[in-house]
């Protein structure tokens, strides 16, 4: 198993899933007690334990927030491939008619398990915290970006 083509291969379903809203979609891809984490900012941090949780957190979080922005992803650079894991960088920029753009830089990083994601890390990075509450406070009437 290639680790890259197959995170690669979920990037790709998630973005249909973004489109459609077929979260079953992404079942396959998740060990049945696979992790997720995102750190690196207090708006978006979270641990969700469980296939279903993460699920479940990922709809949320983009009903809450990504739905209500025009959202741009931009892979930077090359995967970095281990027997069993792979780290993507990205950044994904935010807008929001009447305000400025809200660019986030980050990185995830994919554990396996045979085919399936054992553990998913997505990780903001040194972000300026207060730009990002700044724009949510300013910007984000309504939005929620929470996974719980």
């Amino acid at each position: 198993m290639n680790p890259a083509r197959r995170f690669i291969e979920y990037a790709a379903d998630f973005e249909k899933t973004y489109a459609d809203d077929d979260w079953s979609r992404l079942e396959p891809y998740f060990a049945e007690e696979a992790v997720y984490v995102v750190t690196g900012s207090p708006a978006f941090a979270c641990r969700l334990e469980g296939r279903d949780a993460i699920l479940r957190g990922l709809r949320k979080s983009v009903d809450g927030f990504d739905r209500h922005c025009e959202r741009r992803v931009e892979v930077l650079g090359e995967p970095e491939v281990g027997e069993n894991r792979v780290v993507l960088h990205w950044a994904v920029t935010y807008s929001r008619p009447d305000a400025p753009e809200l660019r986030l830089p980050g990185r995830s990083t994919a554990e396996y398990a045979g085919e399936k994601i054992e553990k998913l890390c997505d990780d903001f990075g040194p972000l300026d915290e207060a730009e990002v509450t700044g724009w949510i406070r300013d910007y984000g009437d309504g939005l929620d970006p929470s996974y719980a």
